[in-house]
């Protein structure tokens, strides 16, 4: 299985002590052309992205994880990492979306 990393140059150079392929990106527009590069093989693997190249590809990461072809994503924090915001588990945005809350009675 394969593995490729977008991400800022110094997360992208700790990757590639491990023998990991990367991209380095600065601009939305960098990441972007680095994004569609990665996938367009769709050979099965695995892509990493750094939690700001998410964040400045939100609407593309969402459609491709929904296309459900390889490869698949994933996500790590960089080494110049800020504090991020918790995700939501599944069962909050359930809530959210369907407007019910789950509860768990089974203990």
């Amino acid at each position: 299985m394969s593995y490729h990393i977008i991400g800022d140059r110094d997360t992208i150079l700790g990757f590639r002590f491990a023998g990991i392929t990367g991209d380095a990106v600065e601009t939305p527009e960098q990441a972007q052309e680095a994004f569609r590069r990665a996938i367009s093989s769709h050979e099965p693997g695995i892509l990493l992205l750094t939690e700001e190249v998410e964040d400045m590809l939100s609407d593309e990461v969402t459609a491709h994880r929904l296309s459900v072809q390889p490869p698949f994503l994933a996500v790590v924090k960089s080494l110049n990492a800020t504090v991020r915001k918790p995700r939501k588990s599944l069962q909050s945005l359930i809530g959210e979306a369907v407007g019910i809350k789950l509860v768990d009675n089974s203990k």
